[in-house]
């Protein structure tokens, strides 16, 4: 060939158009988080739970995995989607939250998907949208769905669930039996599976969460060391089992990662002392609300409000905040109260809420305190949460099946790494989420 034909060749090979990289093979086409709401990880260990245990075996452990703070299901369902801390994403905890001028902001019990304008983070749902992934967010108790920005489609358990069973979610026993009460709980746990599956056999999403929320009510009703906390824990093992033989039938089962955590643990508490009773308005009569008072405080002539963050610990606002550290200190007093975190240093907390990532400017109490676990919040519970102890803040964390690495067992880890984990087995960029969770490099398949 003449210099002048191989120069022309030359050319035409530099004008052609080059093809774009072929995208990067996914690990997985379908993850399943699976949420044992209120699940402790050494309670999984000695339970009978044969179809998790061998996910753990198969997959990868995280032993030191935690939840953010408040260790509370509002705050976490919304930390999980966008692997962000409360400090960043702004659910702070609490049915109610006073914003600097003082008004109410609902998170989301009437209205989970309306409370979504709070959040001020992206979720993983929103990055799958955007990559035309499907995805479902089946919630328990409605307002986990204050974090279910972008899922293709939604179930609101408050809405969805049997009225019966949900009425009875905390009671100890109906009609006068206590294994009726333990059966309505577990059902709800069957009932939005089976919601679930519906829709899973209908579209195949490629990800889905669903909050299995059975062994928290358990836990607050009867407490984690009652044995129907376990045996819960163990019937919900049998709804993974039912779970991975649908997949089976579907035929994704060997193209499904699943996560199995949840989003709070649990203490067990004194159900006797009671701090600040629900419902009881005999001291301010039919007007007030004791649930949002404090007596030490009230006596000082100090306005504020309490809300609930788990039963184990509580958010305070307080009106004037020349007056945070004299509540501070007249808190400190209190037989009851564990710890005080708070963000302005002059009132001498135990810890900021920054450095516990939990410090939103313009919603975030002004003080957040830890019960002791002899005493518990509004109701006479045995089981509660919320604080910063190992029980409450240490979680289960499993990843197994496609794209996960096998027989792994790790350390540390957050609920925050879950979403940007996801986001990488599911062979997706990360381009919309803003975590600040890490992908947990370790879990994953070389």
């Amino acid at each position: 060939m003449s210099l002048l034909a191989l120069a022309a060749t030359a050319l035409l090979a530099a004008a052609a158009p080059v093809a774009p990289a072929a995208p990067a093979a996914r690990p997985a086409d379908h993850v399943f988080i699976l949420m044992l709401d209120g699940t402790r990880p050494d309670f999984l260990r000695r339970a009978r739970a044969p179809v998790i245990h061998a996910l753990a075996a198969q997959g990868t452990t995280f032993l030191q995995a935690e939840t953010t703070y408040p260790s509370q299901t509002r705050v976490a369902f919304v930390s999980l989607p966008t692997g962000s801390y409360p400090g960043s994403h702004g659910i702070v905890g609490g049915d109610e939250i006073k914003d600097a001028s003082w008004k109410d902001l609902e998170t989301g019990n009437n209205d989970p998907i309306a409370a979504q304008a709070l959040v001020a983070r992206p979720t993983f749902f929103e990055e799958a949208a955007a990559a035309g992934l499907t995805s479902i967010y089946a919630a328990m108790k409605g307002y986990e769905l204050v974090g279910a920005k972008g899922a293709t489609w939604t179930i609101n358990g408050k809405q969805t669930l049997d009225q019966a069973a949900y009425a009875a979610r905390y009671a100890p026993d109906v009609s006068g039996s206590a294994d009726l009460a333990l059966w309505y709980k577990q059902r709800l746990s069957r009932d939005l599976l089976d919601q679930t599956l519906a829709l899973v056999r209908e579209h195949k999403p490629n990800l889905v969460v669903i909050n299995l929320g059975s062994p928290d009510y358990v836990g607050h009703t009867w407490g984690p060391e009652a044995p129907p906390y376990v045996h819960t824990i163990e019937f919900v093992d049998g709804l993974v089992g039912d779970l991975k033989a649908e997949l089976q039938k579907l035929g994704i089962l060997e193209r499904t990662a699943f996560v199995v955590s949840a989003d709070h643990g649990f203490s067990d508490v004194d159900p006797t002392r009671v701090i600040a009773p629900a419902g009881d308005t005999a001291r301010q009569g039919t007007g007030g609300d004791r649930a949002h008072t404090l007596d030490a405080l009230a006596a000082r002539g100090i306005e504020h409000f309490v809300t609930n963050t788990g039963g184990a610990s509580l958010g305070v606002y307080v009106r004037d905040k020349a007056r945070v550290a004299e509540a501070v200190a007249l808190l400190r007093r209190e037989p009851w109260v564990e710890a005080v975190y708070c963000e302005p240093a002059p009132a001498h907390c135990d810890l900021s809420l920054s450095s516990l990532h939990s410090y939103f400017p313009g919603r975030s109490p002004d003080l957040m305190v830890d019960l002791d676990d002899d005493a518990t919040l509004n109701f006479p519970q045995p089981g509660q949460h919320g604080t910063h102890r190992t029980n409450d803040m240490r979680i289960p964390l499993v990843l197994s099946g496609a794209g996960v690495a096998h027989g792994v067992v790790a350390g540390k880890a957050s609920i925050v790494d879950v979403a940007p984990t996801v986001l990488r087995l599911l062979g997706l960029p990360g381009t919309v989420l803003r975590p600040d969770g890490r992908v947990l490099e370790e879990a994953l398949a070389r």
